[in-house]
């Protein structure tokens, strides 16, 4: 018959020191793991904050309009009359009042565009509707209005985009305005249904113009002329 081991004191004390020990790391480990969602929690409701807030960000900025980009315009339309009228005048068949903007940003046409560049002398408008429809921009001024220096810095802007395609951009147009009716400012900047009306000369804005506007509404963005 074989003997019972008896165990020492020492012995008890310290597997009762032990299985304290663990119960006090179980207790711990459960409270840690009931306090973890928590914080996770937490973080997750900070990350969806942050994205909240980012987005609202760029709504925010995209919802601002650019001073420069102009106004849309009425949709007048893009039929061809025969070149050499003047449907401001009201000939026909152009109807008795084509265009809802001055100058004109859309409506009946020459079906022959401009050359591209800077003119000394008025182009006809009816004319450069057609540049307008295949993406160009086309920069009014009122001679009386403007020095000599600012008609040429607004020249050399033009004819330096149309001679070296800066940024892919070469059409563009600058004429004087000598419409029977005023042209309401100093500088009318105009692409296909959006128009801008400066006070002052001010070729940031003739520059922003050209940024939001370049072919980006015509409705025959690869159209010609080619650049001379």
């Amino acid at each position: 018959m074989s003997k019972r081991r008896r165990t020492s004191g020492i012995q008890r004390r310290e597997r009762a020191s032990s299985e304290a020990l663990n119960r006090r790391i179980d207790a711990g480990a459960a409270a840690g793991g009931a306090s973890l969602p928590d914080w996770r929690l937490l973080a997750i409701g900070g990350v969806l904050l942050v994205g909240v807030i980012l987005i609202a960000l760029v709504v925010v900025m995209g919802s601002t309009p650019d001073p420069n980009a102009g106004t849309q315009q009425p949709n007048d339309g893009g039929g061809h009359v025969d070149d050499g009228m003047t449907c401001r005048a009201a000939q026909a068949p152009c109807g008795a009042d084509p265009y809802s903007s001055l100058p004109a940003t859309s409506g009946p046409h020459w079906g022959t565009p401009a050359a591209w560049g800077a003119y000394s002398t008025p182009q006809n408008e009816s004319q450069l509707l057609h540049n307008l429809e295949h993406g160009g921009i086309v920069i009014w001024y009122d001679p009386k209005a403007l020095t000599e220096a600012q008609v040429d810095e607004l020249a050399s802007y033009v004819d330096g985009q149309v001679a070296t395609g800066i940024g892919g951009r070469f059409k563009f147009i600058l004429s004087p305005w000598s419409g029977d009716e005023e042209l309401g400012g100093v500088i009318a900047l105009t692409a296909w249904r959006h128009l801008l009306v400066l006070d002052t000369f001010d070729m940031d804005a003739v520059r922003g113009f050209a940024d939001a506007n370049y072919v980006r509404y015509a409705p025959e963005p690869n159209g010609g002329p080619a650049p001379a």
